[in-house]
């Protein structure tokens, strides 16, 4: 049987869309390799399948005729050329679209909220009372600014959702830090 065949009984059939025929094949073909794909009829050698365009996978090769057996990459991951399975967007991150074919296509948990798990598709939610989260927070409530947040600091307050620390107004104090809102100035004192 000839490169780019497959034959069984006789007969010679051109290799499908998925697979590849080296020469001698009989009724057993080569599926593409994981991350690869092949959209034309008679391929002869696993070389001649082509990647996956970043933006796409195809997770089950055997069968796979073009990127769309795979289909595109899921929201909440990202697929470079040649993935067979997509990546979750990191901690930090998330992701609403289709195609994502980078990790930088990943999108910086906004300020405020807080992006706790990896393949997130949105937010997981606002940022904890009494603590800050900036662009990138993993937590709801960060243990210090070296993780894209902290604790409100003393003279501040942070509610719900907060970005930055708000110092309290006039009238009001906080002689304390994790507080979500600031104390009436006692009778008697100047605040």
């Amino acid at each position: 049987c000839p490169a780019g065949f497959h034959c069984s009984k006789g007969l010679r059939h051109r290799c499908p869309p998925g697979f590849y025929c080296p020469q001698k094949t009989g009724i057993s073909f080569y599926p593409c390799p994981p991350g690869t794909y092949n959209p034309s009829y008679g391929l002869s050698h696993a070389e001649r399948c082509q990647l996956c365009p970043a933006g796409a996978s195809v997770p089950n090769p055997s069968g796979a005729t073009n990127t769309s057996s795979g289909g595109p990459c899921p929201p909440g991951h990202f697929c470079p050329a040649g993935t067979s399975i997509p990546q979750p967007c990191p901690v930090g991150t998330y992701s609403d679209r289709l195609h994502n074919g980078q990790d930088s296509s990943c999108t910086e948990c906004p300020p405020g909220q807080f992006c706790g798990s990896p393949g997130l598709t949105a937010p997981s939610g606002p940022c904890s009372p009494g603590y800050f989260c900036q662009p990138g927070s993993s937590s709801p409530s960060p243990p210090g600014v070296w993780q894209r947040g902290g604790p409100c600091p003393v003279s501040h307050f942070c509610p719900e959702g907060t970005s930055s620390p708000l110092p309290c107004r006039a009238g009001t104090y906080n002689n304390l830090s994790r507080q979500a809102a600031c104390f009436p100035c006692a009778a008697g004192y100047f605040c």
